[in-house]
């Protein structure tokens, strides 16, 4: 559990919400007992002011987690070269990527692009497409942080590492040319 190491300062990154920092951390009194809170502020200022404060024992749940490190962001890139050069890549590579119990976390996010990939070209289905610009959107993110690169040379990385555009399903190049958007 992250929430033991979690300091004023530090970096915690979310799928949908970007790099975070922890603003404040606050004890506060909830149903009777004291409960300690996280106060996080988006690296990214939009126009709105944004601050989430998230209950300690909830911060993993939320979708938020510590950033990867330098060297297991450069593992996932191999991953998913590795997974382009398998006989079945949804099947063989897959089974390589470390079980995490929440469908946000940085390998899970490589392990759906891996997957759609090699997916039917044709399959136009919205929530698919959906879940493939997300989980798109947080990998690049995530590794654009790690790396401290822009989102388009980060995307670059990525699709390099999947392989031979023509293999790739039409959808995940599109999502992978659309991070100017994120």
């Amino acid at each position: 559990m992250i929430q033991e190491k979690i300091a004023n300062g530090d970096l915690l990154y979310h799928a949908v919400h970007g790099l975070c920092r922890v603003d404040k951390i606050i004890q506060q009194t909830q149903s009777g007992k004291k409960t300690l809170f996280y106060s996080l502020v988006p690296k990214m200022a939009g126009k709105m002011k944004v601050r989430f404060t998230i209950p300690a024992e909830d911060i993993e749940t939320s979708g938020f987690h510590s950033l990867v490190s330098l060297k297991e962001a450069n593992e996932i890139l191999d991953y998913l070269k590795a997974g382009n050069s398998a006989a079945t890549p949804s099947r063989v590579a897959l089974e390589t990527v470390p079980n995490f119990s929440q469908p946000n976390q940085t390998w899970s996010l490589a392990k759906v692009i891996l997957s759609f990939s090699y997916d039917n070209p044709q399959a136009k289905d919205q929530k698919k497409r959906q879940i493939l610009e997300h989980s798109v959107k947080g990998l690049i993110g995530e590794l654009a942080s790690v790396f401290k690169i822009t989102l388009k040379e980060t995307a670059a990385k990525v699709q390099k590492s999947l392989g031979n555009a023509s293999k790739i399903n039409p959808a995940v190049l599109v999502a992978l040319a659309n991070t100017d958007d994120y």
